[in-house]
């Protein structure tokens, strides 16, 4: 916990953090494989711009969070964007995924005036053992929003 007044805070699992890390590592040795072998310029430019960009969105999930605070504001940090909202703008928590069947399963806010906000900090694979991970921060968060009736 950051500090005293926070009550909840919502991270990626260590395993989403690891792998993301991980993609760095992986991502740096690539773009180091490809200039060695001196490609024509553009092909090395494109290269290197996509690798950045894959793992700058990888390593931006892994720092994304969500930290309900004792006074009833809940901070989202998601990757381009950070939202305060109150717990009284918040009408449902819900488990959602990012794509189909078989992708990564997150927490998703349903706020009042209709719209849905991603807690991307919640995101996890869909490996054994997440999805009961991901029901207890959803539990946890719902509890937390319950608490200001």
């Amino acid at each position: 916990m950051s500090s005293p007044d926070v009550v909840l805070e919502l991270k990626p699992p260590p395993l989403a953090t690891v792998l993301s890390l991980a993609s760095v590592v992986v991502g740096a040795g690539l773009v180091l494989a490809v200039v060695r072998t001196r490609p024509p310029l553009l092909f090395a430019l494109l290269f290197v711009a996509a690798v950045v960009g894959i793992t700058g969105f990888n390593l931006g999930t892994a720092l994304c969070s969500a930290r309900a605070r004792a006074d009833g504001v809940l901070e989202v940090r998601n990757r381009f964007r950070t939202r305060r909202l109150h717990r009284s703008e918040i009408d449902r928590v819900l488990l959602g995924s990012v794509g189909g069947f078989g992708s990564n399963r997150r927490i998703e806010l349903l706020l009042l005036d209709g719209t849905t906000l991603p807690l991307v900090g919640t995101e996890a694979p869909p490996f054994p053992g997440t999805r009961g991970r991901l029901e207890d921060q959803a539990d946890q968060l719902r509890s937390w929003v319950d608490a200001g009736i």
